[in-house]
């Protein structure tokens, strides 16, 4: 009698295990995948620094060039081999905004429409820069096309709105 009265109280103690693992592994399961995804946009987020942190230090050394964010007021008069290492930097400015577009443009996490919208926002100024427009005219054909048509729609409506300011 003491073996049935023990079988039963270890099938009891097996269907609560079971009752409680399921939910308690469905729960870990999903805390793991959020956590993976937040681990993703991080090292997208990450990647993404260390390439815009490597082009600050190209404005860095270029000082004369008019490549930082920040417009000089005075720009120089840039020699051949000066324009050619602005178009050079450009080239990879436009890189790391074509990984920005293509990484955060209408993605549907918070935290990527967080960063689009500021990266989205540095663009437009760059947009609105005559440099950075050449240097597109020049090189932006070699990209993403969705990406090729983003910036021409910026670059369009900053040139509008420059017109009507002049205006």
């Amino acid at each position: 009698m003491d073996i049935l009265k023990l079988k039963e109280i270890l099938e009891i103690l097996s269907y609560i295990a079971i009752i409680l693992g399921v939910p308690i592994t469905l729960y870990e399961y999903i805390r793991a995948k959020r956590k993976e995804e937040r681990d993703r946009e991080y090292e997208t987020y990450n990647a993404l620094d260390e390439k815009y942190l490597e082009y600050l230090a190209l404005c860095l050394e270029h000082v004369d060039l008019d490549i930082f964010d920040i417009p000089d007021t005075n720009p120089l008069k840039l020699n051949e081999k000066q324009q050619k290492e602005e178009l050079i930097a450009f080239t990879m400015l436009f890189s790391i905004f074509e990984r920005a577009y293509i990484m955060y443009y209408n993605q549907s996490t918070e935290i990527k429409k967080k960063q689009w919208e500021g990266w989205e926002k540095y663009i437009r100024e760059y947009c609105s820069r005559e440099n950075f427009i050449r240097a597109w005219k020049i090189s932006g054909e070699f990209f993403d096309a969705d990406f090729q048509k983003f910036m021409k729609e910026i670059i369009s409506k900053m040139a509008r709105e420059k017109g009507e300011v002049d205006a």
